[in-house]
């Protein structure tokens, strides 16, 4: 997708994070819609696999030869097999022990994992008003996402599922930079990554469940893989945001989905307006111009 795109803006990268936020964000409707016919893992299976065939379909506009023979060709098939497939999983377990509110909090942790591996591992420097930035835009996505829930349930529950995905998404953002500076091909990682996962999520499925579900309910299947290939759409972008820029600056701007989640949920008649959700889409749209304006000065 840069390809097609100013690379020499130095908003690229923003726009680019932005649309990936975008498309996660509605891809979170669309899940939510599906799994209310269909269980979480069976969900998972269809996205995934939903994903992988739309970077398929696309293929004769991106896939090059060259690319099957790199290093970093191995090094998305290992990020595959954590990212997507076992920080989804995470993320449902954390969702069905302590519902997604708190599961969406803790969450929201991932761009300061990323950031901190991004400097240790990549040499990447983060400017004061970045740092601010990722702090407001992350404080916007708690208030978002907090509502009326327990701190035994958090304890308990969501804190070490929640924090082990954040930890995976934020080390995602760090490996796949790494990744594309050795394989330049945003849409090969996302294919590689989308083949990888929805291969374990069977042979996962399979060594929990034992077989296969003997049916599965058909109104929950189109919104599945629409949200397989929406998430196709937003792996694309933030791959493409991640190879022209620095992860320090794309990570917290990914994070920011629940607000357009949120967009989409009042439009829909989903959610209801509050001072606390206005508060939180403050705090995020703060966030989110002060790294903007980093990026453009």
């Amino acid at each position: 997708m840069s390809q097609f795109l100013p690379v020499g803006s130095a908003l690229l990268p923003v726009l680019l994070a932005l649309t990936a936020a975008c498309l996660f964000g509605i891809a979170a409707i669309t899940s939510r819609k599906g799994t209310a016919h269909i269980n979480p893992q069976t969900g998972v299976i269809i996205s995934l696999g939903a994903s992988m065939c739309t970077f398929a379909l696309t293929s004769p506009l991106w896939m090059r030869a060259e690319d099957w023979f790199t290093l970093g060709f191995w090094v998305f098939v290992i990020n595959g097999f954590f990212h997507p497939l076992m920080s989804m999983y995470f993320w449902m377990e954390s969702i069905q022990r302590a519902g997604a509110t708190v599961a969406s909090t803790l969450s929201a942790t991932a761009p300061l994992f990323a950031a901190c591996t991004a400097i240790v591992f990549l040499g990447e420097s983060i400017t004061p008003l970045i740092a601010l930035g990722t702090l407001i835009t992350i404080a916007g996505i708690v208030v978002l996402s907090w509502g009326p829930m327990g701190i035994t349930t958090v304890m308990r529950a969501a804190l070490l599922f929640a924090t082990a995905a954040a930890l995976v998404r934020g080390l995602n953002h760090t490996v796949g930079r790494f990744g594309l500076s050795l394989m330049p091909n945003p849409m090969m990682a996302g294919f590689i990554s989308s083949t990888v996962a929805f291969t374990g999520s069977i042979v996962l499925f399979r060594a929990r469940n034992g077989a296969f579900p003997a049916a599965v309910a058909r109104a929950g299947v189109p919104f599945m893989v629409l949200t397989g290939a929406l998430t196709c759409g937003g792996i694309t972008s933030m791959y493409s945001a991640l190879e022209v820029g620095a992860v320090v600056v794309v990570s917290p701007l990914i994070a920011t989905y629940p607000l357009f989640t949120l967009v989409i949920a009042l439009a829909l008649g989903m959610e209801h307006m509050s001072r606390r959700l206005l508060a939180g889409v403050a705090l995020v749209v703060s966030g989110v111009i002060a790294i903007s304006i980093e990026r453009a000065m």
